[in-house]
C-alpha cells in the first residue's frame, strides 16, 4: 500500500499545488511533445480538483449534503494526485530523453495517455 496522502484541507490544497507546479516544470524541461501534453492535461486536472475542492469548506448546506460532497471531493482529489504520481513516474524515466531514446513500451504508455 502507498503512502498515506495528508488529510487537512490546508495539507490537501498544498499538495495539489505542489503536484501543479511539478507538472508544469516537467511540461517545460521535456523535449518530448506527446509527454509535454500528459504533463499539461493533468496539471489542468489537478488545477480544477483544486478550484473545485475549496467551495465545499465555503459553504454552508445541510451536514449530509456537505459530507456527500466531501467524499466525492476526496476521491477526486487521490485521483488526480495518482495521476500527479503517474506523471512524476513518466518524468523521472524521460531523464532528459528524447522520443526515439524510449521503448516501444513507453512510447505506448506516453500515447495512452495523450488520448
Amino acid at each position: 500500500m502507498g503512502p498515506q496522502r495528508p488529510k487537512g484541507r490546508e495539507s490537501t490544497i498544498s499538495e495539489l499545488d505542489a503536484a501543479i507546479e511539478a507538472l508544469n516544470l516537467a511540461k517545460d524541461a521535456s523535449g518530448i511533445a506527446p509527454a509535454k501534453a500528459v504533463f499539461g492535461s493533468v496539471s489542468v486536472i489537478l488545477a480544477t480538483i483544486r478550484v473545485g475542492f475549496l467551495p465545499v469548506f465555503l459553504t454552508d448546506c445541510r451536514l449530509k449534503c456537505t459530507q456527500d460532497t466531501m467524499v466525492n471531493q476526496a476521491d477526486y482529489v487521490e485521483l488526480g494526485l495518482a495521476c500527479a504520481d503517474v506523471c512524476n513516474a513518466l518524468d523521472r524515466g524521460l531523464n532528459g530523453k528524447g522520443f526515439n531514446d524510449l521503448n516501444n513500451t513507453v512510447r505506448r504508455v506516453i500515447s495512452q495517455l495523450t488520448r
